[in-house]
């Protein structure tokens, strides 16, 4: 959960959940042994930097975004806006029809050495 663009009663907020549910990560959940990862929560810089530390992100070509049940509208509104434009940028998201960055223009081809002239009138 980034809070970039959160108060600081939201950040307090987003902390004490992550926290109240870390315990789950800890060890298999449950009949189907069910493994959690921790919440993510933090700056998008903070964020950005732990999604590029886990190699499992490195090798998928899509991330998915859990939001809790017990947020308010306003909550994953600001989540959603910080991750749209703080974090998926960093990872490399750009939005459907966006331009993509130019590529430096290719150098010119070497030039081909001169052709020597070939027989002549003295043959």
């Amino acid at each position: 959960m980034p809070f970039d663009s959160a108060d600081a009663g939201t950040r307090a907020r987003y902390r004490e959940y992550a926290a109240a549910r870390h315990t789950r990560t800890l060890a298999p959940q449950g009949r189907n042994r069910t493994l959690f990862a921790p919440d993510v929560v933090g700056t998008a810089e903070q964020i950005v930097e732990q999604l590029a530390a886990d190699s499992v992100v490195s090798a998928v070509s899509e991330l998915r975004l859990e939001l809790p049940y017990e947020f308010h509208r306003g909550d994953y509104e600001q989540i959603l806006h910080d991750v749209r434009h703080l974090i998926a940028p960093e990872l490399g998201w750009r939005p459907a029809g966006a331009a993509i960055p130019a590529a430096p223009p290719l150098a010119p081809p070497p030039a081909a050495p001169p052709v020597a002239a070939r027989g002549g009138a003295g043959r």
